[in-house]
């Protein structure tokens, strides 16, 4: 059962990244289009600069996810560090539970905003706002995920004593 679980980790892990790295292109190809366009034909193109901006946006969102994955999202460990491994993974259980509380009130009012948002459309595109809000709760619910095996790992340290 274990493997099965680490290979839908692998798995969906590696689906983030390439939705970053595709984002990340989507973003590039546009700005670079916008200023050939704008610059070389003069014919500024009205949708770039808000694929850009929504592109930006979701990258930001899961590469915060891809980096709570790898325990790379913004922390402070100077203390924890050189705690023994038992006192490391208390604290990471606690810091675990907080993220948690976090990550769901990420989901519940994402899911609120990404609903509400539904009926404005975006001024260039003309695609619902929902679809941008959207990444809200995906991020989070992957952030959610990505917390509790944390959180698996740091019970077996607890009980067992291996290295979180």
């Amino acid at each position: 059962m274990w493997n099965a679980l680490s290979a839908v980790e692998r798995g969906v892990e590696a689906l983030v990244r390439w939705i970053v790295i595709v984002l990340m292109l989507v973003m590039t190809v546009t700005v670079f289009l916008q200023i050939v366009f704008r610059y070389v034909f003069n014919i500024p193109l009205g949708w770039s600069e808000e694929m850009a901006r929504f592109s930006f946006v979701w990258v930001s969102f899961f590469g915060a996810s891809a980096l709570m994955r790898v325990r790379e999202h913004v922390n402070v460990t100077v203390f924890v560090d050189n705690f023994p491994p038992r006192l490391r993974a208390v604290c990471v259980l606690v810091a675990n539970l907080c993220a948690l509380i976090f990550a769901y009130y990420f989901v519940v009012g994402g899911i609120a905003l990404t609903t509400n948002e539904w009926a404005q459309l975006a001024p260039a595109m003309q695609i619902p706002m929902g679809w941008v809000y959207m990444v809200i709760p995906i991020s989070a619910v992957l952030m959610a995920i990505w917390i509790m095996l944390q959180t698996i790992e740091a019970f077996g340290t607890l009980l067992g004593g291996a290295r979180p």
